[in-house]
């Protein structure tokens, strides 16, 4: 067994979004940090509006007008994309890495068939060698049949509304997988989807990591999907990354005030046990703000969540990371022997 760490396929450091409007400039990603390898599924959790899908949109350079890159880097296989030009953009867009967008109807051309949508992919990135007919839709028909679509032959002929959701999403995947790329970006691909199918899906994605060493990011606001899916999970808020980790280590034993807020809000089997929404609302991310992002809403809060300095992710050894001030206290003081009595005065100081 080779004790050498996976390589590293993707590092995202200090990214930043906005989008200007007429009452200022949204900060929808304020300074994400996520490193991803070859071979790991990290889940990027979050409740909706809280910078998930435009960090990896950003990844992507697909960025919506008006929204821009306004700060980080973007390393993908030891380069910065973020320089590349247009052109050179394109090139790695499907060849080195590709994204599943959450709506495969909107994504797919309504006016082309599979097969050409398919056969684009590949032509474009100068992967289509094939000079006779039959050796090319033998080509796109194995394809179609890696990701489970059955009767293949048929659907290379067949328009995407000829098509089911699942099955419109088995070809996205597919066009993705087109070029064996190294990074799959996933944004919520199983959002549309019944429970049956997005168990489907979420199955073809692992195969494809497992057989392929391929690294995914997959977008997702449904804990029990990234429970199962992922290696690694990052909780977004406002814009940040407030905890990452090992899954079952993150879920199990939430570090977070957020993360354990999100975990309490999953309704139970057991009547007796009420749920316990998140108090308060998702700050403006219009302007600059200094501090905590959670601190209105947090049961924990001190004065010292509002220092600007002491806001960073911070390692807490295991492979873990969290952006409180707590924790900051007290891995700050590890080997003191004084641990317990600053969690006392951190609670004593509650606002």
């Amino acid at each position: 067994m080779s004790l050498l760490k996976p390589r590293e396929v993707l590092r995202i450091t200090g990214l930043r979004v906005h989008y200007p409007t007429d009452k200022g400039i949204v900060r929808a990603v304020r300074g994400v940090d996520l490193t991803v390898h070859e071979g790991e599924i990290v889940g990027l959790v979050g409740e909706s509006g809280c910078g998930k899908s435009a960090t990896l949109l950003a990844t992507m350079r697909l960025l919506p007008y008006p929204g821009r890159i306004a700060g980080g880097r973007v390393i993908l296989n030891g380069q910065d994309i973020l320089s590349l030009s247009d052109a050179d953009m394109r090139s790695l867009r499907g060849s080195v890495m590709s994204m599943v967008f959450q709506d495969p109807m909107s994504t797919l051309n309504p006016a082309h068939k599979i097969g050409a949508q398919i056969k684009e992919a590949l032509a474009v990135h100068g992967k289509w060698n094939y000079r006779d007919r039959k050796s090319g839709r033998e080509a796109l028909a194995a394809l179609l049949a890696e990701v489970g679509i059955p009767s293949p032959e048929t659907v290379i002929d067949q328009y995407p509304h000829q098509l089911s959701g699942g099955m419109q999403q088995r070809v996205m995947i597919a066009i993705a997988l087109a070029c064996r790329p190294a990074l799959i970006l996933a944004d919520e691909p199983t959002t549309a989807l019944d429970v049956t199918i997005e168990a489907q899906i979420l199955d073809l994605l692992r195969k494809i990591n497992k057989e392929n060493g391929t690294a995914i990011v997959l977008v997702t606001h449904n804990l029990a999907v990234a429970s199962q899916f992922c290696h690694r999970i990052a909780v977004m808020y406002a814009g940040q990354i407030v905890e990452e980790g090992p899954v079952r280590e993150v879920l199990s034993a939430p570090l977070h005030p957020y993360t354990q807020g999100l975990l309490e809000c999953i309704p139970k089997f057991d009547k007796s046990i009420r749920l316990n929404p998140i108090p308060g609302h998702v700050p403006d991310l219009i302007g600059q703000k200094t501090g905590c992002s959670f601190y209105g809403r947090c049961e924990h809060k001190t004065r010292g969540c509002l220092d600007p300095n002491r806001q960073e992710l911070l390692p807490v050894g295991g492979g873990r990371g969290v952006r409180c001030w707590r924790w900051t206290s007290v891995v700050a003081r590890e080997g003191t022997g004084e641990e317990e009595e600053q969690e006392l005065a951190v609670d004593s100081d509650r606002d």
